[in-house]
């Protein structure tokens, strides 16, 4: 598609009618760029839509005003009727197909009779539709150029940030600050820095403000942002570790010097709780980026129609966001591809993969998709491809466990630690068990702790009280349920079974806990 600088190319060259795609934020912006384009052919520019009875001259002095006309309009009939009246006439949400389906023949007989029309009233009129997403019938691609209003790089939201806060931040400051802005379009931005920003905000809070304002635009839509992953070291996926280490050396600039370019994709691939969330976190956190997590199932909209327009938007946001690096993290990702081969959605899915795959082979930015799945075999083969790696997280062995169990006893329990036989015991008892119930076990172990201490020192305060647990409390807890490798034994076997297929997250153990000691003779053997 053709960008929005290229409209005065296309008026000049006798094309009358072009479709413009941009958000209902950046209006203004569109009509500012406008005005002196219309001005150049000395016509006036005109504003219409659906909220509208009569056409708005728009006027550009000091600010950017619409000053109402006694020119009633109904739309696009109007100015295919509408022979006598020159100008630019800017029409918006008039391209938007009807949901039902209806109105399709006729919206499409308007566009096309303007498109051969406009042109030969000497160049008097001209048209350009606004639309958030634009998606013509084959029909009319011929006859209507689609513009994009594309998301703001770096340079330019940095002139935004100049412009309203460079007297009162530092350089450092300002930097972070045009690293937060990345993902929101200019207009957005000029709202949102008026609304913010007060003469006692410091950088920080404007920062924090801007974070908490595009955290809940993405909510809304399914999405979340996370700005800076706060988790432990994942305990035991030493290989994912080392991974992901290189992958953060190939965001530095020097990497382009030598035509290396910063990975694609990585499929997380494993039983359910083994720690792929926590592993995806993990690698927005080495490689000092943001994280967008989604869930691939609710970029589905009602329609394909919409399920499309979602999915274009979600990959524009990732694009820019992905200037300076970001991880997409896509939880469950097989999920969103049960009934692909035999099409239950109409076609849905296969439209979203597509495109998903054309993005994942021609996008130029730094973004690393990493998608957790349980069944890898429900991910259609095109679309696994694209992935650099497919890495198997199985369930940890014993020095693995060991590192997770440490890990979450030195959150409630700080200092603790047991003797070898008591680590040999526990080691022995949770064989099996996937990091997420070992995080379960010792949390619900220290809340039975702190029940005791309520219990025990009633009339003190319990700040002061530390929580003790021995090895004997950690069971009582593991014997109070079963784990998933028992439940689901058949699922995760299979699963675990065509491990074989991918890179291991972990190496093997080599840790001094890898083999308990044999015991002979009623003594334990060193």
């Amino acid at each position: 598609m053709q960008s929005l600088q290229d409209l005065s190319t296309l008026f000049d060259s006798g094309q009358c009618l072009v479709a413009v795609e941009t958000p209902l934020t950046e209006r203004l912006e569109v009509l500012e760029f406008l005005f002196p384009v219309a001005q150049k052919w000395r016509l006036p520019l005109y504003f219409w839509n659906f909220g509208y009875s009569h056409l708005r001259q728009v006027c550009v002095d000091d600010t950017i005003r619409l000053i109402s006309t006694d020119i009633k309009c109904t739309g696009l009939t109007w100015l295919l009727d509408r022979t006598e009246v020159p100008g630019v006439f800017v029409f918006e949400g008039t391209l938007t197909p009807d949901a039902s389906g209806r109105n399709e023949l006729k919206q499409l007989a308007i566009i096309s009779n303007l498109a051969y029309d406009l042109p030969t009233r000497g160049q008097q009129q001209f048209l350009v539709a606004l639309e958030t997403y634009i998606e013509l019938p084959q029909e009319l691609v011929p006859l209507v150029p689609v513009l994009v209003n594309p998301l703001p790089d770096a340079s330019q939201v940095r002139q935004i940030v100049q412009d309203f806060c460079s007297q009162l931040f530092s350089a450092q400051e300002s930097e972070q600050l045009v690293r937060t802005c990345l993902g929101l379009h200019l207009g957005e931005l000029s709202m949102l820095s008026r609304r913010l920003l007060s003469n006692n905000s410091t950088a920080k809070q404007l920062i924090d403000r801007v974070l908490n304002y595009k955290k809940s635009k993405l909510k809304g839509q399914g999405i979340e942002f996370i700005s800076e992953p706060d988790v432990p070291v994942a305990g035991g996926l030493d290989l994912l570790e080392g991974m992901l280490e290189r992958a953060a050396a190939l965001l530095k600039p020097e990497a382009k010097e030598h035509n290396l370019k910063f990975p694609k994709g990585m499929i997380l691939w494993g039983p359910p709780g083994t720690g792929k969330s926590l592993s995806a976190k993990l690698a927005a956190k080495k490689m000092g980026v943001p994280m967008v997590a989604a869930d691939w199932t609710s970029l589905r909209g009602a329609t394909a129609y919409e399920s499309r327009k979602n999915l274009r938007e979600f990959l524009q946001l990732c694009d820019s966001l992905g200037e300076y690096g970001l991880v997409l993290y896509f939880d469950d990702f097989d999920k969103g591809f049960a009934g692909f081969d035999d099409d239950s959605d109409g076609g849905i899915s296969r439209q979203l993969a597509g495109k998903l795959l054309t993005w994942m082979q021609e996008r130029t930015s730094q973004v690393l998709v990493m998608a957790t799945v349980n069944r890898l075999e429900f991910l259609p083969p095109e679309l696994i491809r694209r992935f650099d790696d497919i890495v198997f997280v199985d369930i940890p062995h014993t020095g693995a466990r060991y590192e997770i169990i440490k890990l979450h006893l030195a959150r409630y329990f700080p200092g603790l630690n047991f003797s070898d036989k008591d680590w040999w015991r526990l080691l022995r008892e949770t064989k099996m068990l996937t990091p997420a119930e070992i995080g379960n076990l010792v949390r619900q172990t220290a809340q039975e702790a702190f029940y005791r201490n309520t219990k025990q020192f009633a009339d003190e305060q319990l700040g002061g009280q530390p929580l003790n647990v021995t090895v004997k409390d950690l069971l009582e807890q593991r014997y109070n349920f079963t784990p998933s490798m028992i439940r689901e034994e058949d699922k995760i076997v299979e699963i675990r079974n065509k491990a074989s297929y991918a890179r291991p997250a972990s190496s093997p153990d080599r840790s001094r806990w890898s083999k308990e000691p044999e015991v002979l003779f009623g003594t334990t053997s060193s």
